[in-house]
């Protein structure tokens, strides 16, 4: 347990008070509750899916299950509930998110209290995981044990688990399965049925309290003892089926000792070098963050299109009017200019997606932690970061794998400044201003440029708030992390958890965009007033009015009053800017696609004077001005509940978005100086 995070002891948080005061009420519920648990990388994630029909989020690091999920199991019998909890290495938490999961299995929590659990083990790593099955034996609540990667322990270690006699030591049923193949499946559903079948005849009985349990804390002496227990147990249940010796070194190839597969130590024998490790994580890195922008062009041009000719089906059906100006100037290009960078997403969630099933997540991290250390992180804050550039929100929830508050506090203040997801809109319409049609090439660079640049910002932030802090690299947590074995990402399931990461984007980011471009259509329209042309109506909307205050603002960085309106928009969601600018721009629903019609409409804008509004300065101050600002209120909202109060929160708000604003005056009046117009 780490020293400045009293909070992890005895399995109850002490900065949790309304988790801690939680009581089961008095009546049982119709559904009793069995518990999923297990180490990280055991495949229980992807089981509980396979048991439930849930599409949870899977994820072959530590700390991808950050909070308890719960599904509907029907055993046959009649439907339970079934708790999914992140992985745990024993019952006495050592992080945050052990903390959730000890909580959950404990009834603790607002689920309840278990009846029954369900311990998923790994087949090649027996000893280690069997342990945490043991512990639960002990509480008294009957237990079930799921066995997963049998195939791997065939196929990689060239050993046979004797599932029977494994069944016989433990004196508790033992399911082989596979939650991908579907393996034991059927057979795990109907002992589960099994062991809640007489749960009304032992409620409240002495063997069966309805009320949570304390979790016993076992000695050094006592760990030790079952870690020789289990050794011994393991090589009894594991039969050699000579398809490999075991490495050098490694007490004679006894099944009760664990060793990687000889496909994962030529692998890691190239991801952990320190030379060659590197050459490959870069290589990696520019190839996934280049294809964002330079694959999903033909996907994005489908997608623009694909708006545009709704716009025009609508104003051809429809007589002219407001609600007609309402649906395809308003609702359509504002929705469009923003679904035109959903193939962007789609594939960083995919290959992220494929990083994640292979296992080289971890291998990152293992390989980036000497690195971080400089910065007084630790290679867990790896995941975080990477997850960032996704979304800041799932990303600052991964950050509980930590051990150490101090250390996860820091990673939570960086991860805004990853480059997120919703950046890329804004990021994807500016690099296509400035991007010349037929060198697609420099736009993919310059994207991979600035990924590098927000992660280093984010370090650069790490280490200057930690030695202002005074933090320590002794005070650092030392990082203990399983490596998962190296194996063929499934298809099929990395695709499917894509779609849903990305179609829960959209069910994110299209409410707020979706009101917003009502609100900004009104804004831009009215007053309304007879014989007007665009530019004259617009001038004397409300938007106008409103956008005059922000002039003083927003003339230093080179831009008007319709720029400044959509960075405000921003701050509900930063993928607002582009339909937002959309809106303001006055770009109307015609024959040509939307993203065409607004990369248009940026050329042809100026300002008062008749220079134009878009120049290589200002859009490069812009771009700088997303690098750093924070315009994301679900970021807030979650920054808080994480660090437990507003103090870190404002922080980031107040810091970043004066930085922003700073670095981006700066950056834009530097480059004029130089006679960068």
């Amino acid at each position: 347990m780490s020293a400045d995070d009293p909070g992890v002891e005895g399995g109850v948080r002490d900065d949790a008070a309304s988790d801690d005061a939680y009581c089961p009420p008095p009546s049982r519920r119709a559904q009793p509750l069995v518990a999923l648990t297990g180490m990280p990388n055991s495949g229980k994630t992807t089981l509980f899916n396979a048991l439930t029909g849930s599409r949870i989020q899977t994820a072959n690091y530590p700390g991808s299950t950050v909070e308890h999920s719960e599904g509907k199991l029907n055993t046959g019998a009649g439907e339970l509930r079934l708790l999914d909890v992140p992985g745990i290495t024993s019952l006495s938490p050592s992080s945050q998110d052990e903390m959730i999961a000890v909580q959950a299995l404990s009834g603790h929590s607002p689920p309840g209290i278990p009846e029954a659990y369900i311990a998923v083990v790994d087949a090649t790593q027996l000893e280690r995981h069997l342990y945490l099955a043991r512990q639960l034996q002990g509480i008294g609540r009957p237990v079930l044990v799921a066995i997963t990667m049998v195939d791997i322990l065939e196929k990689g270690k060239g050993y046979r688990l004797d599932s029977s006699a494994l069944e016989r030591e433990l004196g508790c049923p033992v399911v082989p399965v596979n939650g991908v193949s579907g393996l034991g499946i059927e057979r795990l559903r109907q002992l589960i049925g099994e062991l809640i079948a007489d749960r009304d005849r032992q409620a409240g009985t002495p063997a069966h309290p309805n009320q949570p349990i304390e979790f016993p804390r076992p000695t050094f002496d006592e760990i030790s003892e079952s870690y020789r227990e289990l050794k011994i147990l393991s090589a009894k249940v594991l039969i050699s089926i000579g398809k490999e010796r075991a490495p050098a070194g490694s007490d004679q190839g006894r099944p009760g000792i664990d060793f990687p597969d000889s496909r994962t130590e030529k692998f890691d024998k190239i991801f952990l070098h320190p030379i060659f490790g590197i050459v490959v994580f870069a290589a990696i890195m520019a190839i996934i963050f280049t294809s964002i922008f330079t694959l999903a062009q033909p996907l994005m041009d489908l997608v623009d299109n694909l708006f545009a000719g709704m716009a025009t089906i609508l104003t051809g059906a429809l007589p002219p009017s407001w609600f007609t100006s309402l649906l395809a100037d308003g609702i359509i290009t504002g929705v469009g200019a923003l679904s035109i960078f959903l193939p962007q997403i789609f594939i960083l969630f995919l290959f992220l997606g494929f990083l994640e099933d292979s296992g080289y997540l971890a291998r990152g991290a293992m390989l980036v932690d000497r690195f971080l250390a400089s910065v007084g992180l630790s290679g867990r804050a790896f995941v975080p970061m990477l997850s960032g550039f996704a979304c800041a929100v799932p990303a600052m929830m991964a950050a509980r794998t930590m051990g150490s508050r101090r250390e996860r506090l820091l990673t939570i203040v960086i991860l805004p400044l990853m480059l997120c997801s919703a950046r890329l809109p804004v990021y994807g319409l500016l690099l296509a201003f400035l991007t010349p049609p037929d060198k697609p090439w420099i736009g993919g660079l310059s994207l991979t440029a600035l990924y590098l640049f927000s992660a280093s910002a984010g370090l650069v932030v790490a280490a200057l708030l930690g030695r202002l802090l005074g933090f320590k690299k002794r005070d650092r947590a030392p990082l203990l992390l399983e490596l998962p074995a190296i194996r063929r990402p499934m298809a099929r399931v990395v695709f499917r958890t894509t779609l849903h990461r990305t179609l829960s984007y959209v069910q994110k980011a299209g409410p707020t965009i979706l009101v917003v471009a009502v609100i900004l259509w009104v804004l831009t329209h009215f007053p309304s007033q007879t014989g007007m042309s665009e530019a004259e109506q617009l001038a004397g909307s409300w938007a106008a009015s409103l956008g005059h205050f922000l002039e003083p603002v927003m003339r230093p960085l080179g831009l008007d009053w319709r720029v400044g309106v959509a960075l405000i928009c921003a701050f509900s969601a930063r993928e607002v800017f582009v339909s937002a600018l959309a809106l303001t721009l006055m770009v109307a629903a015609t024959g040509d696609a939307v993203q065409s019609s607004l990369l248009l409409a940026m050329r042809n804008a100026t300002l008062p004077d008749g220079s134009p509004l878009f120049t290589l300065a200002s859009c490069i101050g812009l771009i700088v001005f997303f690098i750093f600002a924070l315009q994301c209120m679900a970021t807030l909202a979650v920054s808080r509940q994480e660090s437990g109060g507003w103090r870190v929160p404002g922080l980031q708000l107040i810091l970043y978005n004066a930085v922003a604003y700073m670095a981006a005056v700066i950056t834009v009046q530097g480059l004029r100086l130089i006679g960068v117009s």
